[in-house]
């Protein structure tokens, strides 16, 4: 989703993304079926690059500042990371805040390093042991190139169906347990943006069930989160990211297609360790509520006087510095080399254009009858294991 001149981010991430998927994830897919392991770290470390590419797009080529303020992100723990859903396109600049937001402690650095074992070397291109993954709406995953990539990558898709949410989650934590992969899991636990309808419908819930009717945020969805944070505690959770997220001057889709970009986007992290979290459900779900009552205070406090709040010390956070963009310019510099090798060939190669059709085919199929790769992925690993 990218912008050439005055209206293309939109569009030049999507390509990117499509031309990425043909000529990168689709030889590296056969792997699943070979060697599940590496294929798991291969198709994580080509995310992980990928990620640093609207890093590169938006901080390099359109100059947007990112503000982070409060804990530092361990980008070695396995974490659930909560935010509120502000606009539409959030997602995008979580991974632009994860950049400049992830420092490992000091005595939680990468083991191994100076062994260069295989895995080692994977967690240090990725620049850390846990991956990041989100929490999508189902029908993401239909989106060609960018929904096929997330297949591949495994992210966790919900339906609003409990009964079939409740496997899918169960799966998606039985999948990376076996693989003893640390994952920071992105949810936005309101489920949608912070939009007029969207605010309407909260405050309808709100006085429906006498609770506080929000200004800057929606009242957050229990349920998934609480056995999302339940599930993972018993594999080895280690901590709760509560992040809050305000904009200059937000934005939806039709902005970036437009070239109306936010010069300016602040991101607060708290960080909860898993003693922090209660261990009963109810508990779990009143906890949530809370951060989000906080969320609500923070926000009005940061569209008043421009500063966040934080909640336990009452103090304004302490805003540390950005990132070195130079990783996040040789990965756009190696997408762009990426994206040119597809033009070329899918404009001179008949070959390649079979490849194109082939595996554009597959993937429907794949969506439609298996219901997606990410499916493929556990049965597969699943059998391995029996």
């Amino acid at each position: 989703m990218f912008i050439v001149e005055n209206g293309s981010a939109c569009k030049l991430n999507s390509d990117f993304l499509i031309a990425g998927f043909y000529v990168l994830y689709c030889p590296v897919m056969y792997l699943m079926f070979l060697n599940h392991s590496l294929y798991r770290k291969v198709v994580d470390v080509l995310f992980s690059l990928w990620e640093l590419y609207p890093v590169a797009l938006f901080q390099w080529c359109y100059h947007t500042r990112i503000r982070c303020f409060g804990d530092y992100v361990n980008p070695n723990e396995n974490t659930i990371i909560i935010m509120n859903h502000r606009t539409r396109v959030d997602w995008n600049y979580t991974w632009l805040a994860l950049y400049h937001a992830s420092k490992p402690v000091a005595d939680q650095r990468i083991e191994n390093i100076e062994n260069k074992d295989t895995n080692a070397i994977f967690d240090i291109i990725c620049g850390g042991k846990s991956r990041t993954k989100f929490v999508l709406k189902d029908e993401i995953k239909i989106v060609p190139g960018m929904g096929w990539i997330m297949q591949l990558n495994y992210f966790l898709y919900v339906r609003r169906n409990w009964q079939e949410d409740q496997v899918n989650l169960s799966q998606f934590v039985d999948y990376y347990n076996k693989l003893e992969c640390r994952n920071r899991i992105v949810l936005f636990p309101e489920g949608t943006d912070l939009s007029e309808d969207n605010k309407r419908r909260s405050r309808k819930f709100a006085e429906a069930n006498n609770l506080q009717c929000y200004e800057y945020v929606l009242h957050p969805r229990t349920k998934g989160w609480v056995a999302l944070c339940s599930r993972l505690r018993s594999s080895g959770l280690n901590s709760v990211y509560d992040v809050t997220v305000a904009y200059d001057n937000p934005v939806n889709e039709l902005d970036l297609l437009r070239g109306k970009l936010p010069l300016e986007v602040f991101f607060h992290f708290k960080r909860y360790s898993i003693e922090e979290i209660p261990i009963n459900e109810e508990d779990i779900k009143i906890w949530l509520n809370e951060r989000w009552q906080d969320k609500e205070n923070s926000l009005r406090k940061f569209h008043s006087n421009g500063v966040f709040i934080d909640a336990i010390t009452g103090h304004t956070p302490m805003e540390y510095g950005a990132s070195s963009l130079r990783k996040a310019k040789l990965c756009f510099v190696f997408w762009t080399f990426i994206d040119i090798f597809f033009l070329y060939y899918i404009l001179s190669s008949v070959l390649f254009q079979f490849w194109v059709v082939y595996h554009s085919i597959l993937f429907i199929f794949v969506t439609w009858y298996f219901g997606g790769f990410q499916n493929v992925q556990y049965k597969i690993l699943e059998k391995k294991s029996l």
